[in-house]
């Protein structure tokens, strides 16, 4: 922790709802990927597994440089099956929200941190969940599975 203060609550509050929800996410995007269908789903569903365990490593780092044991998560894991708990449009679906609710946790935690390393890491973070949610819209469109939302009438 050399050169930095100390984090704070607020800091360590958000640290801890990303790894969490990282974890969760993480294993149900894994199990998605095993069990999808459509083999460009099933590859996209890899990359976000992977994507989501980039962050949580990184997240913990952050714990172990200031000397903080890295929180545990409730006990869960993937497996074996292949039977698809949902449609893979359905499965698409949820992990456009995980990224949505990702980025929404992010950007608070970049707002109400006083430090200036985790606003940049948050930042990147999003940047990397931002590309892999379009990438997600653009399989999504392209089979089809994407639906235009209510519009308000033009006059």
């Amino acid at each position: 922790m050399k050169g930095k203060r100390a984090l704070n609550t607020v800091e360590l509050a958000h640290l801890h709802h990303s790894i969490e929800s990282n974890v969760t996410g993480m294993q149900m995007i894994f199990g998605f990927a095993q069990s999808a269908e459509n083999k460009v789903a099933a590859d996209y569903f890899y990359k976000g597994g992977e994507l989501a365990k980039g962050i949580i490593k990184e997240m913990s780092e952050i714990y172990l440089q200031n000397d903080l044991q890295v929180p545990a998560t409730a006990g869960g894991n993937v497996t074996t099956s292949k039977i698809p708990p949902f449609s893979d449009k359905m499965m698409m679906y949820c992990v456009s929200l995980f990224c949505s609710f990702s980025l929404g946790g992010n950007s608070l935690g970049t707002a109400f941190s006083l430090r200036n390393d985790l606003p940049t890491k948050l930042s990147v973070f999003m940047k990397d969940i931002f590309e892999f949610a379009h990438e997600g819209a653009k399989i999504m469109i392209g089979q089809g599975w994407m639906e235009e939302p209510p519009q308000t009438i033009k006059h």
